[in-house]
């Protein structure tokens, strides 16, 4: 071998080294670097706090349905004549669900009532097929996998729609996808007074068992349907649970529009109709610091708008002429005269429509008032005899006289199309603010 041949024998032994070293390093690099991660503490913070997140939020809620479902009472009809084969198959069924039960109870709370599975039933009541509607929900987080869950809540017997509160812990270890749950009377002796920011002293959980019961599929939930959820729920509260509708008004809203609930309830009663069928057709999302809005609107065009603070936790307005809100005021304050005098005439007919005769009364001029409608229930009267129950209206003919703004309204049945337009001169005096005062021809 030359020496020309042995430079390049060398040198290509010396590249292969240098490339066989270069490797060795690196893999040493990779194996060390997620050793340097790991070692880096998680910070975890164990105060209560309301759930922010709604994927964890329909989780949970997926895991009280599941608990609530086998924990349903399956009724059949007392002269129903059920032969030896069926009732075998009921008997089967219900020691299925007492395995269940017993399966998604947590093992302290099994030890706490001394429950198996063959008293589980004498130890927790059944219920009737009902619906879960949570109320409030607070979290607990004890590591990056681990948290504990306290869930308020109301079921709705769906027969009867008859409702009862109910109060429930949940152990959840989203890693593994898996849950134990403790009932009322628990949380009444240990945890009866929960709040936000508090720090709670429990013993950390190891690992939970798993089993085919208490096993849960993590939920993803699109805005939308979100959306759709909320408006849904505040839609069957009206219709099923008026006192829990009302704790989700708007404070501010509620004592102006309603005074009391009784007012609230006479309101809705008078607008079953409506509610019933109320879809909702359009959104706007509104993100605030404290609060995310979410502005509704059905096939009707009318409002709610919901402040939402942290996933279900909301107050709820149903118009937007009651109160001031700060979008609408701003918009108002950089429109021209005549955009503001429509816009208030749209008010007057939100009110109208929703039945709100006191707050079309208090915008009419006195002197117009004093001599056409001595009273509000005169002027109820009139509205019902002369409008439809649900108008729409279109304008033309603008103009001005000083500072009086007139517009000519047709009036439509929104109902029925087939009955006549009717045709009123709406005269209108802006006034400081948002404020006015009007009138119209009363022939």
């Amino acid at each position: 071998m030359n020496l020309k041949k042995l430079i390049i024998v060398i040198t290509i032994l010396l590249v292969i080294a240098l490339i066989i070293l270069a490797t060795i390093l690196l893999l040493k690099i990779d194996k060390s670097m997620p050793n340097e991660i790991a070692t880096e503490p998680v910070k975890i913070d164990s105060k209560i706090q309301q759930v922010n997140n709604k994927n964890d939020f329909y989780t949970i809620k997926n895991c009280i349905n599941k608990f609530y479902e086998y924990l349903t009472v399956e009724k059949t009809e007392s002269n129903l004549i059920i032969d030896e084969e069926t009732e075998q198959y009921i008997k089967e069924q219900e020691k299925i669900k007492a395995e269940a039960i017993y399966s998604m109870l947590d093992k302290e709370y099994i030890a706490y009532k001394n429950i198996t599975t063959e008293n589980v039933f004498e130890k927790i009541s059944r219920i009737n097929q009902s619906d879960v509607y949570i109320t409030k929900m607070l979290v607990s987080q004890r590591d990056e996998n681990t948290a504990i869950y306290f869930v308020y809540g109301i079921l709705q017997d769906i027969k009867t729609r008859q409702n009862a509160d109910f109060k429930v812990m949940l152990k959840v270890d989203m890693k593994n996808e898996v849950f134990t749950i403790f009932l009322q009377d628990y949380l009444e002796n240990n945890f009866s007074n929960i709040e936000e920011g508090q720090e709670i002293k429990i013993a950390d959980f190891t690992e939970l068992s798993n089993n085919i019961y208490n096993i849960f599929d993590y939920q993803i939930v699109e805005e939308e349907d979100y959306i759709y959820n909320m408006f849904n729920e505040f839609k069957k509260s009206l219709m099923y649970n008026k006192e829990q509708a009302y704790k989700n008004l708007n404070t501010s809203y509620s004592k102006s529009k309603f005074l009391s609930y009784n007012e609230f309830e006479k309101y809705v009663n008078k607008n079953i109709k409506n509610i019933v069928m109320m879809q909702m057709k359009k959104y706007q999302i509104n993100n605030f610091d404290d609060y995310t809005q979410y502005v509704l609107v059905d096939q009707y065009g009318k409002y709610y708008i919901f402040n939402e603070t942290a996933v279900m936790d909301y107050t709820v307005i149903l118009d937007t002429y009651t109160i001031d809100l700060p979008q609408f005021t701003e918009k108002y304050n950089s429109s021209t005269d005549a955009e503001k005098v429509l816009s208030n005439i749209q008010k007057i007919f939100s009110a109208i429509n929703d039945g709100d005769y006191r707050y079309v009364y208090n915008k009419l001029d006195s002197t117009f008032k004093q001599n056409n409608f001595p009273s509000e229930a005169d002027f109820e009267n009139y509205i019902k005899q002369n409008f439809y129950e649900n108008n729409s209206i279109s304008y033309s003919n603008y103009k001005t006289s000083g500072d009086l703004h007139i517009y000519e309204i047709s009036i439509k049945d929104k109902n029925n199309e087939t009955n006549p337009t009717k045709t009123k001169n709406f005269i209108m005096q802006l006034k400081e603010g948002t404020d006015f005062v009007m009138s119209f021809n009363v022939n």
